[in-house]
């Protein structure tokens, strides 16, 4: 009896000491956490790397020799035609060390092609009064590979003050392009630009270690791609006009696709508009629509707002719906100026998952999980009607 007695005390204590260790795990995980988690916040503070691609083929047919006689290095001269001419002629081609101004007819990239730059080399664009300029533009092409490509606008000399369509690299209704450490800033409209021409959409695209920084728009923005993989792109200080944003998934037209896009290690900051916006309202209109949207590890940094999510009705003519996943992993949003998630998804066949957030006060200090629950579902930081899952 004595001995059965022990146990039973023994079991008891027990049972009152998990239950003790239990609530004091989830008390410490409620508390706001004024250490921040480190590898996060020291690698939300590295300035961003490009891996570029510094191989060139001897093989490879240099610009330069395909210059005019007395061709100057400092980028003050329209070599545009020049450079078309050898694009034309030859599939892989590689930029010399040394800047060239291209003007607002810019360069197109057939099918097919290599271009690559070398370090010091870069497209400087003419200034020009027009609205709408691609400095290079990938137009129904196949099969094409940038490696390196440097692309200054003319923003700060532009001739003009209307429009905002001066893009820094365009790909219209293009297929298996690679771009591989594009540096594009103080574009016109955006830094990269991908959209459809005559409802030809752009499929599986794949745009590694983007850095566009100081366009007038968007850092970049897509418009219609199936299949697109934006590889660690560092967008940062897009201002000048709407929608400010690093990164904007946005489609014009009902005949417009976003599908199979994923978007990994991203990295935005500094935008008075938005880290992300994805919004869908142009797809209503049509037919049934899917989409598509995986973001992981994105860290956003004193945007206004690091991501938006919306789909309105205002463009919705019948009972057509826009179905699929937008699926947000490990986010790391620190800083933000108004709030650090904003929705206005108006359709429950858009389904908005959110797992493992971490998030900054506007003064560094990380939120505990309750605090950011309720700062998400504060007002319309996530609209009522939105069909969304949020976990820890």
């Amino acid at each position: 009896m004595i001995q059965t007695k022990h146990k039973s005390q023994t079991t008891v204590l027990k049972f009152l000491l998990l239950l003790t260790l239990l609530s004091f795990s989830r008390c410490k995980k409620d508390e706001v956490q004024t250490t921040p988690d480190l590898k996060k916040s020291e690698l939300a503070d590295l300035p961003p790397t490009l891996e570029t691609i510094t191989t060139v083929s001897s093989t490879s047919y240099r610009i330069e020799n395909s210059l005019p006689s007395g061709y100057v290095k400092d980028g003050s001269r329209d070599y545009t035609s020049y450079i078309q001419a050898a694009i034309n002629k030859y599939a892989d081609v590689t930029f010399p060390a040394f800047p060239i101004m291209v003007n607002n007819t810019g360069i197109i990239i057939p099918s097919n092609r290599k271009v690559s730059f070398l370090t010091g080399g870069k497209i400087i664009q003419k200034p020009t009064s027009a609205t709408n300029y691609n400095a290079i533009r990938i137009y129904k092409a196949t099969n094409v590979t940038l490696n390196n490509p440097v692309v200054v606008g003319d923003r700060y000399k532009h001739l003009g003050s209307t429009g905002e369509w001066g893009q820094g690299i365009t790909i219209y209704g293009s297929s298996n392009i690679t771009i591989n450490a594009p540096i594009v800033s103080n574009c016109w409209g955006d830094g990269i630009y991908l959209g459809a021409t005559d409802k030809i959409t752009n499929r599986n695209i794949i745009i590694n270690n983007a850095n566009c920084t100081y366009n007038r728009r968007n850092g970049i923005s897509v418009t219609s791609v199936i299949g697109l993989i934006l590889e660690a792109p560092y967008c940062a200080y897009s201002n000048g006009i709407s929608p400010y944003a690093g990164i904007d998934i946005e489609p014009s037209y009902y005949t417009d696709e976003i599908q199979n896009v994923t978007i990994n290690n991203a990295r935005t900051e500094y935008n008075p508009g938005y880290g992300i916006q994805a919004g869908f309202r142009s797809l209503f209109g049509g037919p049934n629509k899917t989409i598509g949207l995986k973001i992981a590890n994105h860290i956003d940094k004193s945007s206004k707002v690091a991501l938006k999510v919306s789909a309105t009705l205002t463009r919705q003519v019948g009972s057509e719906t826009v179905t699929g996943p937008v699926t947000i992993t490990n986010p790391f949003w620190r800083k933000n100026t108004l709030t650090p998630i904003q929705t206005n998804i108006l359709v429950k066949t858009i389904k908005l998952t959110i797992t493992n957030p971490t998030v900054q006060d506007i003064n560094g200090i990380n939120l505990s999980d309750a605090s950011i629950l309720s700062l998400f579902t504060y007002k319309t930081n996530i609209n009522r009607e939105a069909n969304y899952s949020l976990t820890f």
